[in-house]
């Protein structure tokens, strides 16, 4: 499903005139239909609309109404944080999800696909939006230490119509900026698969290059925590601090910090979606916790964290 947008200038201005004129209430960008789904009203998030919801496959419709809108033409790179990989095959069967994508389906179609035929876990959430046409490729960063230790950092997905999806599957933001990391070692197997130029990374300046207006950032709040025995822990201030702020040492640099490269990603990005999963995060006030923290060291106090609701109602059929 393609929906484009004319050019980069169309896209700077769609995106201010979003940003001024509706995106400070949630009634712009989203229907009142599925106001449940998104309580929550956009923020401003160094200048792109940052939509904050619950459960990650919602993310998905987000995606469309932003191809809808003019603030992207899908399909749409992902990257995305996260301590699962979200990336089953769907149960419902990829033929019911291309159907959509070969359809031209409406927003309508789309929330029923997401509330009655995809996982409730949030763990096929991904490939069904490949599957859909909204999603090309994907740059994962996973805070598992399993995940990182032993999945593939390549990996390719052909969808049902044939198109082929570029999945990067990488470690934790500060390990890849590190020594011998994806983000710094030219000879690394994702690299020569092409991270780098999906990405627009480079390394030796420390920037992401061009607007990227195909660009989603998505994070989720389960990123920011790991086990011990059966409890879920989220980041301390302290862990907060080390992984973000702390500088990373490589051949190219001495002083960079992984907060100013989710910035630089976050400045050329269409969207923000900021998905909570209390579920995940070891509970309501847990989470809360880990949205505070984002807010004060990832988005430097950006987020009307008081206006903030990490979970609510409603319940979905199949859940």
């Amino acid at each position: 499903m393609k929906i484009p947008i004319r050019n980069r200038e169309t896209f700077k201005f769609v995106k201010q005139q979003y940003m001024g004129d509706f995106l400070k209430t949630a009634s712009g960008l989203i229907p009142h239909s599925v106001a449940d789904i998104y309580p929550n009203r956009i923020q401003n998030i160094f200048g792109i609309p940052g939509v904050i919801f619950r459960d990650h496959r919602w993310t998905l419709p987000i995606i469309y109404l932003c191809g809808k809108n003019g603030l992207a033409s899908l399909p749409i790179c992902l990257i995305t944080f996260d301590r699962h990989h979200d990336a089953l095959i769907p149960k419902c069967g990829v033929e019911k999800l291309s159907e959509f994508n070969v359809n031209l389906g409406t927003f309508e179609e789309l929330v029923d696909l997401v509330k009655y035929d995809l996982s409730p876990r949030d763990d096929d959430w991904i490939i069904s939006g490949m599957e859909l046409g909204l999603i090309s490729h994907v740059i994962q960063f996973c805070s598992n230490i399993g995940y990182e230790d032993h999945d593939s950092p390549y990996s390719e997905y052909d969808d049902s119509s044939g198109t082929a999806h570029r999945f990067y599957k990488l470690g934790r933001l500060k390990k890849e900026l590190s020594y011998k990391g994806v983000l710094t070692d030219k000879d690394h197997q994702a690299v020569k698969s092409g991270l780098w130029n999906t990405l627009g990374w480079d390394p030796a300046v420390c920037e992401i290059s061009g607007d990227m207006p195909n660009l989603i950032v998505d994070i989720d709040c389960d990123y920011f925590t790991f086990f011990w025995d059966t409890y879920v822990l989220p980041f301390t201030e302290e862990i907060f601090e080390g992984e973000f702020k702390y500088p990373c040492q490589s051949s190219f640099y001495s002083t960079y910090e992984p907060v100013r490269f989710i910035r630089s990603i976050l400045r050329r990005a269409s969207v923000l979606t900021l998905v909570t999963e209390p579920d995940f995060c070891g509970g309501k006030e847990k989470c809360e916790a880990i949205v505070s923290n984002i807010n004060n060291f990832i988005f430097d106090g950006n987020l009307d964290f008081g206006a903030i609701d990490v979970d609510y109602l409603p319940k979905y059929p199949n859940e």
